[in-house]
């Protein structure tokens, strides 16, 4: 008999997607499922449509909690999953209609407890599907070692990376719930799912990666990652030390800590690119004195001073040199120059 797999939704401000979420749940081929529906305070009509979804089908739990955001959210859902299984699903995201019962068979198949897969990248006018790096393969032995890494950040080249969002994983709520494991708020580090990967993947006895994109990430307007956020460099310099910290517990510092340094360079790059892209707004002065605050990061220039990056792409290059030696003008110029030409 198949078994019971919890599929946590927290729902925040997803009026006009949660149908399409919910009903490709519902929709399943695989229907033994607990589905929980976590409406995170949401000042839309997003709560009212989870409540008849639960009046509709019978494996709909609903919960209505404070606004606390998305880790909490997952936290809440978590609190009451009583699957063999769980695997989490954003409310403006939605899957393919085999999608669980694919992660299932091939996790029963490979005699594992945790299954991962690819995902497919929803744009306004195409789709772009994203193989798993590691897909087909199985690891049963130094799962720490093949995984984590890889979901720190990319190599050198930008290549071999794994996606750390637990959407598009099959995770074993036994070693969850054994080891009362739960997320920290996306508000303190930028990526509350790597902070949760890094403490259940040690634990996990075997990883197989599916060569399956069924899992629908849209590129929404509304959506955390494509809004402005002043923070966001910091958040990623808390999550920096927080994992080097975690990697030195697990012995892998030394298979993390680039992939690590290359991922807070991208973010500084980025944060810095948002702060010209959004100074009509924001205001010039206070993009500037932004930018100054994180090229003059402590953290960041320890990470630049010992960054080889003679061998990435030159424009990236120019951009470290930049920073690294704090040449506000010319960056600002590079940065403009970047965007027009997109080099």
């Amino acid at each position: 008999m198949d078994e019971l797999i919890s599929i946590i939704v927290p729902i925040y401000k997803v009026e006009k997607y949660i149908h399409r979420c919910v009903d490709s749940i519902i929709n399943q081929s695989y229907k033994n499922l607990e589905i929980i529906l976590v409406d995170d305070g949401s000042p839309d009509n997003s709560g009212v449509i989870c409540n008849e979804y639960q009046k509709q089908d019978s494996r709909v739990k609903v919960i209505h909690k404070k606004n606390g955001g998305l880790g909490f959210a997952r936290n809440s859902g978590l609190d009451c999953a009583s699957g063999k299984y769980v695997t989490f699903i954003d409310g403006d995201d939605y899957i393919g209609n085999k999608q669980i019962e694919k992660m299932y068979s091939f996790m029963k198949e490979t005699e594992t407890d945790t299954c991962m897969a690819g995902h497919t990248k929803v744009y306004k006018d195409k789709q772009v599907e994203h193989l798993n790096v590691c897909s087909g393969k199985v690891y049963k032995d130094k799962i720490k070692e093949h995984i984590l890494p890889r979901m720190c950040g990319a190599d050198a080249h930008g290549n071999d990376y794994i996606e750390m969002s637990v959407c598009m994983v099959l995770l074993s709520n036994e070693i969850i719930q054994n080891n009362h494991l739960r997320f920290v708020s996306e508000r303190e580090y930028v990526s509350e799912d790597l902070v949760f990967d890094f403490e259940y993947y040690p634990l996990s006895k075997g990883v197989c990666i599916l060569d399956t994109t069924d899992y629908y990430y849209c590129d929404n307007e509304d959506s955390l990652t494509t809004k402005y956020r002043g923070d966001r460099f910091e958040s990623q310099i808390r999550l920096y030390k927080l994992l080097i910290d975690k990697s030195k517990n697990l012995n892998i510092e030394n298979l993390c800590k680039v992939r690590l340094q290359n991922t807070v360079i991208a973010i500084a790059r980025y944060s810095i690119k948002l702060e010209y892209k959004f100074a009509g707004s924001n205001g010039k002065n206070i993009a500037n004195e932004n930018v100054r605050r994180i090229c003059k990061n402590n953290t960041l220039q320890e990470i630049m001073s010992e960054y080889d990056d003679h061998d990435i792409r030159m424009a990236s290059r120019v951009i470290n040199y930049l920073i690294r030696h704090q040449n506000y003008f010319l960056l600002k110029i590079t940065m403009k120059a970047k965007n027009i030409f997109g080099i």
